[in-house]
């Protein structure tokens, strides 16, 4: 409640659904080989008018931890969330207003988080521990004036960005041109499955990131398919953000 409100970012929709029967039409994937149509929720919609521009933001509930990872969205694993935002921009305009416009994504926690410790902690240092873990993680659009919408002040705690000494910013943000070469990425990528799934193309081939995060590790048919031991399987190293934007822009013009 705090937060909502010091913003001027207001909840807009809840579990907006995208398919048949729902407020958003399925998500139609552009491909040759076959018509594909994605279906799904949304958590949360929240929005902020801005004089004829209607900035929103995509809010995702999690119980656990979860990280914007760049090298997930990269290879296809992470882009949810991405995918909602970008539908909305092409035909949200009758639920959010005119001129919609993508202010970012963000993980929202649903549980407090608890806190650990060597020792016993006093009221200010578990209140800034509670604070960094309450930080919503994500993707963000770089521009200031939308920033302050979701936080005011000119150091965020909330937000996956912090303003440097020389008054920049950093963070998980992306300007505007970045996030139209993003959409672009998003959509080839799942073009390109679709063309894998048209084919026939259904190998065994999960990824790995590690023992802790990789794709067998909650699959219910590891004791099936046996991959979960087998070596060479793909390996997916961390992503900086700089690499993951040489690297998307490089996919988007290496394909017209």
């Amino acid at each position: 409640w705090a937060e909502l409100s010091q913003s001027e970012f207001q909840p807009e929709q809840f579990e907006l659904g995208f398919g048949r029967g729902e407020k958003m039409p399925a998500i139609a994937i552009d491909n040759p080989e076959m018509n594909a149509v994605l279906r799904g929720f949304v958590d949360r919609v929240d929005v902020w008018n801005s004089g004829s521009t209607h900035y929103y933001r995509v809010v995702d509930y999690k119980t656990g931890k979860k990280d914007f990872d760049y090298c997930d969205v990269f290879n296809g694993v992470g882009l949810q969330m991405l995918l909602y935002l970008f539908a909305l921009a092409e035909g949200g305009e009758g639920l959010l207003g005119s001129r919609p416009m993508p202010a970012g994504v963000q993980y929202f926690p649903a549980r407090a988080p608890y806190l650990s410790a060597e020792g016993r902690l006093d009221e200010a240092q578990a209140e800034k521990e509670r604070a960094a873990q309450w930080k919503r993680k994500g993707l963000l659009l770089k521009d200031e004036a939308v920033l302050k919408a979701m936080e005011p002040g000119d150091n965020p705690t909330r937000l996956c960005c912090t303003v440097k000494k020389d008054g920049s910013l950093s963070g998980d943000i992306a300007d505007r041109d970045q996030l139209k070469l993003l959409k672009t990425f998003v959509f080839r990528v799942l073009s390109r499955m679709v063309t894998d799934i048209a084919s026939g193309d259904v190998e065994p081939n999960p990824y790995t990131r590690g023992t802790s995060h990789n794709a067998c590790a909650f699959c219910p048919y590891g004791a099936v398919c046996h991959q979960a031991d087998v070596e060479g399987r793909r390996n997916y190293k961390a992503m900086t953000a700089q690499r993951f934007w040489e690297e998307v822009e490089k996919e988007v013009e290496s394909h017209g």
